[in-house]
């Protein structure tokens, strides 16, 4: 029923498609779409100024300068609905602890992981939905970058010595563009307060199988992009319910679920929204996650290129777009 028709796939390296006739809108003028399947940023940007394609996603931060600075390129931009972050399993000790928690949180600097590789196209996320989103509670406070603190909260919750594991994505996404970088900041900033941290990595769908694993060790990093627009689609991730798919903290506080629960039994959006600000109250007394960045997303394209519009849900949509002779 879509716009275009699937033709060929070819592993890890390009899917094609082409206009089909029977779509409701109309055929397409776009006769061809292909998407040549290229992981590396820096070579998407280099495909995209040579002229080998005429839109790239997800640009590395540091290349959306030399992006706008080309006469041949457009960058569109907006706040991305997302958030990256790292969850903790709250099933191992010593992370069922709180004051672990707490203090980990502490000891990481925020500020310096948005300057090195967010570059300018982020925000210190506190909540566990963006700003841009209803229900925000801008009344809760973000966790104090103190390692002088963290060291001692540690100490006084009976932890010495902490060795640990930090997942670092092997993928970019706008709400992490280099996981890699961040587990390295993150690490060093762990080793100020005595906790040593190995930092480990996988293949994509075995990195999102093996975090799902009661048994996980450390600290995960992931994110997420909303699909609806709705707080539940951000919350939902740490349900009880999600356990074993998207709550990577493995985490179920009856007080959260119970708010969690009671936000979906009404439709009206006053009472959703004091609801959900009560949630996000207990999220962060209770720091199942550090709450690492929300991201503005980019996408640059050939100046040639018509009609492209910018999904707030992250959906790359061709209908409509032509590219000018």
């Amino acid at each position: 029923t879509g716009p275009f028709q699937f033709v060929d796939y070819q592993v890890d390296a390009v899917i094609r498609y082409a206009a089909w006739d029977g779509y409701y809108g109309g055929r397409q003028k776009i006769d061809d779409l292909i998407f040549a399947i290229t992981t590396d940023p820096a070579v998407r940007a280099q495909k995209l100024k040579a002229g080998e394609c005429d839109i790239m996603s997800y640009p590395a931060p540091a290349d959306i300068a030399g992006l706008k600075a080309d006469p041949n390129l457009k960058v569109d931009e907006q706040e991305g609905l997302n958030i990256g972050y790292m969850a903790y399993n709250t099933t191992q000790a010593p992370f069922d602890k709180v004051e672990v928690r707490k203090a980990l949180n502490m000891a990481v600097n925020k500020q310096a992981i948005l300057d090195a590789v967010y570059q300018g196209a982020g925000q210190a996320a506190i909540n566990p939905i963006p700003p841009t989103m209803w229900s925000y509670n801008k009344e809760v406070k973000d966790d104090p970058y103190d390692p002088d603190a963290a060291k001692k909260m540690l100490t006084d919750a009976g932890v010495t010595d902490l060795s640990m594991k930090i997942w670092a994505m092997p993928v970019s996404r706008p709400y992490n563009p280099n996981a890699q970088r961040v587990a390295e900041l993150i690490q060093a900033d762990y080793a100020k307060i005595g906790v040593k941290a190995e930092i480990v990595s996988y293949e994509w769908t075995e990195y999102r199988e093996r975090g799902k694993q009661k048994d996980r060790d450390g600290a995960f990093q992931l994110g997420w992009t909303g699909d609806n627009g709705d707080p539940d689609n951000f919350l939902f991730l740490l349900g009880c319910d999600a356990i074993g798919q998207s709550n990577y903290a493995i985490w179920c506080n009856q007080e959260f679920e119970a708010l969690l629960q009671k936000g979906k039994s009404t439709t009206d959006v006053a009472e959703r929204t004091k609801i959900y600000e009560e949630a996000q109250v207990v999220f962060k007394r209770e720091a199942p996650w550090l709450t690492i960045a929300h991201s503005k997303v980019f996408m640059p394209m050939n100046k040639k290129v018509t009609g492209f519009v910018m999904d707030p849900l992250g959906i790359h949509r061709f209908d409509g777009v032509d590219v000018a002779e």
